[in-house]
């Protein structure tokens, strides 16, 4: 048999083990880089959620070195930064979040409310329909719906979305009080219902109000000029 086939063949043998060890080479060195994102993912996750915003701040930060441009990095990143008031870099982050997937609630809710916060109501309001269009069964975006639309004097907009909150969540402590306030100042106001709402909020753990308080004490005629 002519040598140069032996030859042949064994360059194409050594070809093969070649690209097989790098495959190996990049397989281990993809799961090590997946390891490392989720342990750090974890850590800036038990940080946010104990209120060490500044630590999960850069544990996020890198995370985003690591995997450039991934949404929920993106995200998460961008509700740290609604915490430490970063309203600028917060709108910066979820603008690169919806260019990488616009059909993305969570970042249209936290556009919503980093809007809120800088009281620009009317893209607030905007942000907050859209993340209830991409996600119909986020009760937080409909409840912060409610209080924009309340904000704007969009009465029936403001009770349907905090109706809708409660219904998709029956336990949500601050959708029943933000209904409770709705009803107080609903002209006449519906005391009872109010009352039914602000008690349920209280049950469900939310603080007392002094204000809210002190007007459920008082007889029904009397709360009328109050909100």
């Amino acid at each position: 048999m002519n040598p140069c086939f032996y030859l042949l063949i064994f360059s194409l043998l050594w070809v093969a083990s070649t690209e097989a060890q790098e495959d190996k080479t990049v397989a281990t060195t993809n799961k090590k880089v997946l390891q490392e994102t989720n342990i750090i993912a974890l850590e800036a996750s038990k940080d946010y959620d104990r209120g060490n915003f500044t630590s999960a701040e850069k544990k996020y930060q890198q995370l985003l070195s690591i995997t450039p441009h991934d949404v929920e990095t993106l995200n998460h990143l961008a509700a740290v930064e609604i915490h430490l008031n970063k309203t600028e870099e917060t709108e910066r982050l979820l603008k690169e979040s919806l260019q990488q997937k616009l059909e993305n609630p969570n970042a249209w809710l936290l556009l919503g409310l980093n809007d809120l916060q800088e009281q620009r109501i009317d893209e607030a309001f905007a942000a907050l329909v859209q993340a209830t269009l991409y996600d119909p069964k986020n009760a937080k975006a409909y409840h912060y719906l409610g209080i924009v639309a309340g904000r704007k004097e969009w009465h029936e907009i403001s009770e349907a979305s905090l109706r809708k909150a409660i219904e998709l969540d029956p336990k949500y402590a601050d959708a029943h009080f933000n209904l409770a306030v709705y009803y107080m100042r609903h002209n006449p106001p519906a005391i009872e219902v109010a009352r039914r709402h602000y008690q349920r909020a209280l049950d469900l753990g939310a603080p007392h109000d002094s204000a809210m308080d002190t007007i459920m004490k008082r007889p029904i005629e009397d709360t009328k000029s109050d909100f």
